[in-house]
């Protein structure tokens, strides 16, 4: 069963955005997970034509505080009804961190049933500027959304739409933004949207070799930042996965999100590097064509992360190198 889980901090429009992809998918049955406590106002006509088990709320309030407890039961208690729905649509708190979230839905056991489709990020174009520096909770929100919509650019100039856009890609390259009035995404490609998929994951990293990732002003403003680095040559499979079991054990709190394309010896294709949190995905990409040189992109986006240190273990992990220090 898809999932798309919704955040955005307070009054970023997430209720308007939920009546709206309800509105436009009536015909479909979906399951929501929201907050008893939270802000969402779900429209009484929409509910009055859904089947009102359909909706579920979280008694505790915080939906990222109840994970191991409310959550996990409710996944469970689906899991073992057989009911299938052709959608599910979680809506996180405005101040809540999507990173626990997002992990209990990339478990392994969890993902024999449910499928991360989409971690969709929402944020007021009228005070996004105001407050990305203030709110680190915010910082975080976007940097593991895989679609950001700027919400109510009906309240901005083009300007100041550029700026935003320019803020939320020096946290998040690879975010896909879009601009939406009144939740309307009518003409945008949210559900069902396939950003999980190897050719999309394979298709962006290699299309971001050349960007440039923040200018030094922005990387002292804000303490998120992506970290991009292209290692020539191949990697050892075990070395590299030992490595990054280890890196990503000792940065649970840091790490958000890690793509990538490796070049491992031995092996024709590409191989798609997907981490969310402190769970990542390899899957095969396309073929290493004759011509093409062979080489490994790497993007991490987190916390604290030492860009020296990070390049120093990647370089030694590459097979040329007898000697391999991991950290």
């Amino acid at each position: 069963m898809p999932v798309a889980i919704i955040t955005g901090f307070l009054g970023a429009g997430k209720t308007t955005l939920l009546n709206e992809l309800l509105s436009r998918n009536q015909d479909a049955d979906i399951l929501i997970i929201e907050n008893e406590a939270g802000d969402i106002n779900i429209d009484g006509s929409l509910l009055e034509k859904a089947n009102k088990n359909n909706v579920f709320e979280l008694s505790s309030g915080c939906i990222c505080c109840s994970l191991n407890a409310e959550l996990g039961h409710l996944l469970s208690s689906i899991i073992r009804s057989n009911v299938k729905y052709d959608y599910v649509l979680v809506e996180a708190t405005g101040m809540a961190d999507p990173g626990e979230v997002i992990r209990t839905f990339t478990g392994a056991y969890i993902q024999r049933f449910f499928k991360l489709d989409a971690v969709i990020g929402l944020v007021d174009a009228g005070l996004i500027l105001g407050q990305i520096d203030a709110f680190v909770e915010i910082r975080r929100q976007l940097a593991q959304s895989d679609i950001v919509l700027i919400n109510k650019t009906d309240l901005i100039t083009t300007d100041k739409a550029k700026d935003i856009e320019h803020q939320i890609h020096t946290i998040n390259p690879f975010a896909r933004i879009e601009k939406t009035m009144y939740g309307n995404v009518q003409e945008i490609e949210v559900l069902h949207s396939g950003v999980f998929d190897p050719s999309k994951i394979e298709k962006s990293i290699s299309g971001f070799s050349n960007l440039t990732i923040a200018d030094p002003e922005n990387k002292s403003r804000h303490d998120i930042k992506a970290l991009s680095f292209t290692i020539p040559g191949d990697f050892k499979m075990d070395s590299f996965s030992w490595w990054l079991d280890s890196f990503i054990f000792y940065n649970a709190n840091n790490i958000l999100r890690i793509k990538g394309i490796l070049s491992l010896e031995n092996m024709q294709h590409k191989i798609v590097l997907q981490s969310v949190g402190n769970n990542y995905q390899v899957l095969q990409g396309t073929a290493w064509q004759e011509e093409e040189v062979r080489a490994s992109r790497l993007v991490f986006i987190g916390s604290n992360l030492d860009q020296k240190e990070l390049e120093k273990n990647l370089l030694q992990l590459r097979a040329e190198n007898k000697e391999k220090k991991m950290v």
